[in-house]
């Protein structure tokens, strides 16, 4: 919650380590968002709550209660002024979007939409934009150029593996708004960057050396970056955004160049659950069983 901590910062400087937030939810985050994006603000009057959560040293307010709090966030309160941070910016590049057939279309702005959800919880809706196509969700902006060379294109094909420092100091990350990661059209992403004479290096993000298990959604490798770009481990960040898929298809790739003897291991740093452990076991004795014949 980066524009949260932004926000508790200003709330103290203003005295204001009490608030009450009627039927919002008790997130800073979220209050955050919807101060910039709506008519949402804090007014001065006393209410009494139950304390249900502290944030950055801000006593967070609801229901009916004892305590006695002195400000409120409600609908046409006074806004707290503050700057969210430019970057990072997650650049969505839909360049090649009139090459796809209607179902990747569809599927495509769907990501973009759930990934703007995802950027929420860290930052806003001005923090991502959408390159060479006319499409826009929420307050999110609409680029042909980028203004800072400080950036990355996220390529599965890429030379250079990402790590937690790449992630961290770059300022523009773009993804193109198709998935070329053995889908039909290969290596689309080389040639956005090459159409658009992006000056950014191709940047693969990998998991313990291979792309195989490395979720492929828009939505999902924007929460990975910006996990990372909060501090959590790559590898970490990987895994946690798996589908059951990602996670079956680098269990099967590792223990059929390793031998099944690793499946345990397996097991363990993918977090794989008992469901998809007894598939993988089933999947692993039908894949002997045709060796055999």
């Amino acid at each position: 919650m980066i524009l949260g901590k932004i926000f508790a910062e200003e709330l103290k400087k203003k005295g204001i380590d009490k608030l009450y937030v009627g039927y919002e939810e008790p997130s800073l985050q979220k209050l955050a968002v919807k101060m910039l994006l709506k008519n949402y603000g804090i007014l001065r009057r006393d209410k009494e709550g139950i304390k249900v959560k502290e944030e950055e040293g801000v006593s967070l307010y609801k229901g009916k209660g004892g305590e006695k709090v002195e400000y409120v966030f409600v609908k046409g309160g006074e806004k707290i002024t503050f700057n969210p941070p430019k970057y990072p910016l997650i650049v969505i590049d839909l360049g090649l979007f009139d090459e796809l057939d209607e179902e990747e279309k569809r599927k495509t702005l769907l990501q973009i939409d759930v990934t703007l959800s995802v950027i929420r919880k860290y930052l806003w809706d001005r923090n991502l934009a959408i390159a060479h196509y006319n499409y826009s969700v929420g307050k999110s902006i609409i680029i042909n150029s980028l203004d800072s060379d400080n950036c990355i294109i996220l390529d599965p094909y890429g030379d250079i593996i990402a790590n937690e420092e790449i992630i961290r100091k770059t300022d523009i990350i773009i993804i193109g708004g198709i998935v070329d990661k053995g889908r039909r059209l290969k290596y689309a992403t080389k040639r956005l960057a090459e159409m658009y004479n992006y000056p950014c290096k191709r940047v693969k993000i990998a998991l313990r050396g291979s792309t195989v298990g490395v979720p492929d959604e828009i939505n999902k490798i924007v929460d990975i970056i910006l996990k990372v770009k909060t501090g959590k481990e790559l590898e970490k960040a990987i895994i946690e955004d798996q589908s059951k898929g990602d996670k079956l298809a680098r269990a099967l790739m590792d223990i059929n160049n390793h031998g099944v003897e690793i499946l345990n291991e397996e097991v363990k740093w993918l977090n794989i659950d008992d469901k998809l452990y007894k598939i993988i076991l089933r999947k692993i004795k039908n894949t002997n069983s045709v060796t055999n014949h």
